[in-house]
């Protein structure tokens, strides 16, 4: 048994279920992103989550038969062919994008409906696990140089060296870096990733120990992992969360404090020379160009000349845009080869996350219900979860996908979709004026989920 919280432990199969599968949410390698997309290549990395899964299964039986499940599943097939009908493709590779579409939701199904909200407090116990792991190796390599002679000595990812999954050590000669500090991008393949990662775990532990630092050490240690990746996305994400928790009762006490502590400190923060820099190397194209060679000669090993690079944020959100312009109502799909940039613009460079991609790959209806079902979602966790924000979670998650996909990432997808598969007899009404003292009869009941099998 693992202790996750307090008293309370989980098995441990359950428990390494979820780290393994944090591990392919991080992305780190191409293997990592099997359950993801790509049906072709080395078959281990993609079974490995398949197997698991089947194991879990057969350990904690639950039934497929969930309307909810079945009219999702139902909408984005139907959605589906109606892309592949569109673009006149139903080749195998343009198939396995929609494969791996309805993968991701039953994957989600199954983590939601034999997990149930432990998967928050479980998840939070895993990150903090991840942010112990490299905060130790960060620092070392921060205060040890010399030692970058050792993590050479593992395989290389896109910015740095893979140590066991555990830790993606960033090679300064790859942009990755500050000066002499380089940036901790923890299990991910890059630190802003490794950021968004660390937000749900933040904004869960929020919820239940409310803005308390004295005595929780998972906390800091996360607010810790966070600092050392230098994130503007993941430093913006968590002030904004902050502020909302900070000032829930709207307290004479909590708007003062906000006013002379959380907002002078977060003028600090965003007025560091790294900050400054981050801004500046925007606007310079010899730095910006540097960076993205790095990217491109690593990806270009790596898939050939299918994939060499990724476009920034802000040129993609662009970019999306138009792509959501030329299909507004069924999208260009998830293949972006049929998107207008791919086809008039250039097939050597893919669109980071955003707001719009949601829109422009899967048109204004299904992207609207999409976004429909993370709001419900997000009430739910903080009926069922104590989450004392309806909107954290969803905040959290929108915040998150300016910067990076998040949709039909493994665990990520199970956040996006917990309001539509979560048992009801989860759900605990928890009025705003509670105190937290008043839930302690439920804050310690994590355990595994005993309506897997109650169907």
């Amino acid at each position: 048994m693992i202790k996750i919280h307090d008293d309370i432990f989980y098995p441990i199969y359950e428990y390494l279920y979820l780290f393994v599968m944090v591990i392919y949410m991080a992305q780190m390698t191409p293997d990592t992103g099997r359950m993801v997309g790509g049906l072709s290549g080395d078959p281990i990395p993609l079974l490995i989550p398949i197997v698991l899964t089947i194991i879990l299964l057969v350990r904690n039986p639950i039934s497929f038969a969930h309307s909810k499940l079945w009219t999702l599943v139902g909408i984005m097939l139907s959605w589906s062919i109606a892309v592949c009908y569109k673009f006149h493709d139903f080749s195998s590779s343009n198939l396995s994008y929609y494969f791996f579409l309805l993968y991701a939701i039953f994957i989600a199904f199954i983590h939601i409906r034999i997990y149930g909200r432990d998967l928050f407090p479980i998840y939070e116990h895993i990150m903090v696990v991840f942010s112990t792991v490299s905060l130790v190796l960060w620092g070392m390599s921060v205060l040890i140089p010399p030692m970058s002679g050792l993590f050479h000595l593992f395989p290389e990812t896109a910015f740095g060296n893979n140590v066991l999954y555990l830790f993606n050590w960033m090679d300064p000669l790859k942009g990755q870096s500050y000066g002499s500090l380089i940036r901790n991008a923890g299990c991910s393949w890059e630190p802003g990733r490794f950021a968004i990662m660390l937000i749900p775990a933040i904004v869960t532990n929020l919820s239940r120990e409310g803005i308390l630092f004295r005595g929780n050490t998972k906390i800091i240690i996360l607010l810790l992992a966070l600092a050392s990746t230098f994130s503007t996305t993941g430093y913006s994400i968590v002030f904004l969360i902050y502020t909302i928790f900070w000032l829930n009762d709207f307290s004479a006490k909590s708007i003062l404090s906000f006013v002379f502590i959380a907002l002078p400190f977060a003028v600090a923060i965003f007025s560091l020379d790294f900050m400054a820099e981050k801004i500046q190397d925007k606007a310079n194209f010899e730095g910006l160009t540097r960076e993205r060679m790095h990217n491109i000669n690593y990806n270009a090993k790596m898939y050939g000349d299918e994939y060499l690079g990724s476009l920034d944020r802000i040129e993609s959100a662009y970019f999306e845009w138009a792509n959501f312009k030329k299909e507004p109502l069924i999208g260009y799909g998830r293949n972006n080869d049929h998107s207008w940039f791919r086809q008039e613009v250039t097939k050597n460079f893919a669109l980071t996350g955003g707001l719009v991609k949601i829109f422009a790959q899967y048109g204004f209806f299904i992207g609207f219900y999409l976004y429909v079902l993370l709001f419900y979602s997000s009430i739910k966790i903080s009926r069922t979860c104590w989450f004392r924000q309806k909107f954290a979670f969803a905040v959290a998650l929108l915040g998150s996908s300016l910067s990076y996909p998040v949709f039909c990432i493994p665990i990520f997808t199970a956040f996006w979709f917990y309001g539509l598969f979560c048992y009801e007899e989860d759900e605990i009404a928890i009025d705003a004026e509670e105190t937290y003292e008043e839930d302690d009869e439920y804050a310690g009941d994590f355990c595994l989920n005993e309506n897997a099998n109650d169907e």
